[in-house]
């Protein structure tokens, strides 16, 4: 037991050291594994890293692909840079990470 909460303090200890280095390029390089991984994880740390990194990625690739695929512009899918299975997961999430803000202990 205690062998895998170390693995689980070593995993929220990686994901923000990992996403502060994710290139704002060549998202189609990382992206699909990012969001495989994403799906394992039930951790709010998670969650909310994993949000600001898809956010500042929809900011930098608002208007679509900057340029091809090989230099570094990210595909238009579905909703912006996103697929409708991705767009799914990250409202879920962002949804899910908001709840915890209007919890009635803190509405007062």
């Amino acid at each position: 037991m205690e062998r895998s909460n170390a693995f689980k303090q070593s995993i929220l200890t990686m994901v923000p050291v990992l996403t502060s280095f994710l290139p704002p390029t060549h998202t189609h390089l990382y992206l699909p594994t990012l969001f495989r991984l994403w799906e394992v994880f039930n951790s709010s740390v998670v969650d909310d890293r994993l949000i600001e990194l898809v956010g500042d990625l929809s900011e930098e690739h608002v208007a679509g692909k900057s340029g091809s695929i090989e230099e570094g512009g990210a595909e238009w899918k579905d909703v912006g840079i996103w697929t409708e299975t991705e767009w799914t997961m990250l409202i879920g999430k962002g949804l899910g990470s908001m709840s915890g803000l209007f919890t009635p202990s803190k509405c007062r």
